[in-house]
């Protein structure tokens, strides 16, 4: 492997024959003269320099390990639509491990490479974007881990698609699809029927916006939150809309009545014109509020905080498939 030039004319200080070789093969050049002898003892001297470091390739570039590959697109979530409601889901990465040692995280589609070959158990984990944070990556702990023995080939690709439920011990504090006329949320949300509102199904929410800012919050008042422990307590939720869109909590001491009430809200989400789910964890501020019930909040407002892509002439919120999600005790 002999050195060259780049474009701009300069010598390479990365390439096989780094910037000292190529000043000593030089001076071995220019050490040739008229005199035979002393010209033949000097091209005997770059041959064998030159030998040396074509020999020396095998050490410096070692031949590489050909990968094989496994290929996910998508999970498959499989659900009890009574108790589990619908299984739409919005997974964004796969965090793959091989015999229980991490491969990496890998954003969908994804094509994997696996230094490994024959029977490997492969681990396969759900990811979601925290709070609809890109920026936040996390497994979800609701879903379980797909597993599989694959045999792995050499330089050869397999097509594995992940078939997941939610965990055993998943409990269902809420769940709303619309899809009947008795709403789980207060009179503010409208339910509606019209195919071009709708995510899937029969009925949509739709928050009927008739002043600056309109609140909304579940009917339902939830008493079993876990406060403490650091236990994950999630809502999943598509939406659609056109204002600025922020998801909360309601907290307040069960025999204090309105004294000891507080509106926390955990997201501002921005005006999209297409149906995007959502994976919002209250983990944090049911630590922080220690409240002995909690209700669910939306607030819709015709004001812009940030977004900056608000319409308020054409007001519309749009919820469906609405789940309030913990770890049984």
């Amino acid at each position: 492997m002999l050195p060259f030039k780049t474009e701009n004319n300069s010598r390479p200080v990365d390439y096989l024959v780094t910037f000292p070789h190529w000043i000593i093969l030089e001076r071995f050049v220019e050490n040739l003269s008229s005199d035979g002898k002393s010209r033949d003892k000097c091209l005997l001297s770059v041959g064998i320099f030159v030998l040396f470091l074509f020999s020396s390739c095998d050490i410096i570039n070692p031949e590489e390990d050909i990968p094989s590959f496994i290929e996910v697109k998508d999970f498959q979530l499989m659900t009890d639509p009574q108790t589990e409601g619908s299984n739409q889901h919005q997974i964004n990465d796969v965090w793959a491990f091989v015999e229980g040692e991490a491969l990496g995280v890998f954003e969908l589609p994804a094509t994997i490479p696996i230094l490994a070959t024959g029977n490997q158990t492969i681990t396969l984990l759900a990811g979601i974007r925290e709070n609809g944070l890109r920026s936040a990556p996390v497994i979800y702990p609701f879903y379980e881990r797909y597993e599989e023995v694959i045999n792995l080939v050499e330089g050869q690709t397999i097509t594995v698609t992940p078939t997941i439920n939610y965990v055993e011990n998943s409990a269902f504090e809420f769940q709303e699809d619309f899809e009947t006329t008795t709403l789980k949320l207060e009179r503010a949300i409208q339910r509606t029927t019209e195919s071009s509102q709708i995510k899937e199904g029969i009925g949509a929410g739709r928050i009927k916006v008739d002043q600056s800012a309109t609140v909304i919050n579940s009917s339902i008042t939830f008493i079993d939150l876990p406060t403490e422990g650091g236990l994950p307590v999630f809502l999943e939720m598509d939406y659609r809309t056109t204002l600025e869109l922020e998801v909360g909590l309601i907290g307040f001491n069960i025999n204090a009545g309105d004294a000891n009430r507080a509106e926390i809200y955990k997201v501002t989400l921005c005006p999209i014109d297409q149906w995007n789910k959502v994976y919002i964890n209250f983990q944090e501020e049911l630590a922080i509020t220690q409240f002995s019930g909690y209700q669910l909040a939306f607030r819709a407002s015709t004001n812009d905080t940030g977004c900056g892509n608000i319409n308020s002439t054409n007001p519309e919120v749009l919820l469906d498939n609405l789940k309030l999600i913990r770890f049984q005790p």
